[in-house]
């Protein structure tokens, strides 16, 4: 079959209910590209794309420190990293920098000085680093999402610290994140309705996903589109809708969840029940759901900038999902107050960090498997990974935790591990704004301040 060539912005269109019409983006196929997949074919250079994964209450760092650095088989993933074995060879692992900044306050400093160079006081003073990557990663295009979607798990944060917030355009102005997987998802299909006259309706029924399928709304256009691709580009449509439809099957098994029976009155559904998947839980289906939409999103060009808040800062959630107590995170296990006594809560703490770093993986893993050009969309994004200090217990700076994840098309390496002892944190935001075609010329303030970066991390 012959290769057909289609506009990049491709969409599939159809009518779903009360004359109102939805729109379903497409991966990019290869029809989009050159004959490299290198480019459009139109000779626009793919899209890069930035996120910002973060989870609370910091390491262990004699935990997550690898044993050795190096490239490839040089190295290999402590205890904490083990989970994120299938793609290691994306990642990179930067031990030994520090927060310069003063700790003026705990869960708060440290991650405003990781997250934008400078220190917080009411709030932070300057934009996030997702923020700053926005309008390079959307050069010459206008996402429906230009400033990025943004999503949380976790909403029991400890007083002091950044709560629930780690996206900032500046000074009082954050980027809250979306906890309902089910409201993501019904604004990522939905937002292009038209009415049938052309008008711009007061918006779709909130109810209209579930009263009829919006695949059943495009099959026609679907099955139209499909019969003029190529062999590969049909199996990746296939693949992608098929995707599309597991995610909405998804959401209605997390809607049906129900608390268990109980006799208990008054109680807080995420720490009696911290399986049922309610907004606020920590669970891993939960992660799987936005992670689902977060990549969908990436693959469609809906946005090229994401925050994905697992755990927020300080976060006193239950990790009971990972098989610890129904205690608080922030206390029992970081701080190690558990009742059990302190070795219990280490344990307990190495337990949590690696089901952080598992659910990191899922999200990384799935960028993975989808195909973008060449290569796929890790290839071609930026992922930082950072937490809210160091040590747990103490609240150190040093030895911060910061990873890496991708190779934003080509100009970040992968499968690393340095160990850069007492160097500034802020080298590595500047470092990826650098690769990311930055023209900025320092990073952060006062002691945050760096005007170089770390050209190890670069291809």
């Amino acid at each position: 079959m012959s290769r057909a060539v289609l506009p990049r912005r491709t969409v599939l269109r159809g009518m779903i209910a009360a004359g109102v019409s939805v729109a379903v983006p497409l991966p990019r196929l290869q029809g989009m590209l050159n004959g490299n997949g290198t480019a459009y074919a139109g000779g626009a250079l793919l899209p890069k794309r930035f996120g910002t994964w973060f989870f609370g209450n910091g390491i262990l760092p004699p935990h997550w420190i690898p044993a050795a650095t190096g490239v490839g088989s040089a190295w290999t993933l402590s205890p904490a990293l083990q989970p994120l074995l299938e793609v290691k060879p994306w990642l990179q692992v930067v031990t030994g920098l520090a927060i310069k900044l003063p700790n003026i306050s705990p869960h708060k400093a440290h991650p405003a000085a990781a997250l934008t160079g400078f220190n917080s006081a009411a709030d932070v003073q300057a934009p996030s680093i997702d923020q700053l990557m926005a309008p390079l990663v959307n050069a010459g295009a206008t996402p429906p999402y230009p400033t990025g979607i943004h999503v949380g798990i976790s909403n029991t944060s400890g007083a002091g610290a950044l709560d629930l917030r780690i996206s900032f355009r500046g000074p009082g102005a954050s980027n809250p994140p979306e906890y309902d997987p089910a409201n993501l998802f019904k604004t990522l299909l939905m937002y292009s309705g038209q009415s049938s006259g052309g008008a711009t309706p007061a918006g779709p029924d909130p109810e209209l996903a579930r009263r009829k399928r919006v695949l059943d709304a495009v099959k026609d256009a679907a099955a139209s589109l499909r019969a003029r691709l190529g062999k590969d580009d049909q199996i990746r449509l296939d693949q992608h809708l098929t995707g599309v439809d597991q995610i909405e099957t998804q959401i209605a098994t997390l809607q049906a969840m129900k608390p268990v029976a109980t006799n208990a009155t008054l109680v807080d559904p995420s720490k009696a029940y911290p399986n049922m998947g309610a907004v606020g839980s920590i669970t891993a289906l939960r992660c799987k759901a936005m992670s689902d939409l977060i990549v969908f999103a990436l693959a469609t060009d809906l946005t090229r900038v994401f925050s994905y808040m697992f755990s927020c800062a300080a976060c006193h959630g239950s990790y009971a999902d990972a098989g610890l107590a129904n205690a608080t995170f922030h206390e029992d296990y970081g701080h190690r107050k558990l009742p059990a006594g302190e070795p219990g809560a280490t344990e307990g703490f190495k337990t949590g960090v690696v089901y952080a770093m598992t659910n990191l993986n899922d999200t990384l893993v799935r960028m993975k498997n989808v195909p973008d050009g060449a290569g796929n969309l890790l290839d071609n994004s930026c992922v930082y990974v950072t937490s809210c200090t160091s040590e747990s217990k103490s609240h150190s700076g040093l030895d911060y935790p910061i990873l890496v994840a991708g190779k934003a098309g080509g100009t970040l390496k992968g499968d690393q591990h340095l160990r850069i002892v007492g160097d500034n944190v802020s080298k590595v935001p500047f470092t990826l704004l650098t690769a990311m075609g930055s023209k900025l010329t320092s990073f952060g303030n006062a002691e945050g301040m760096v005007t170089t970066g770390i050209p190890g991390l670069l291809a």
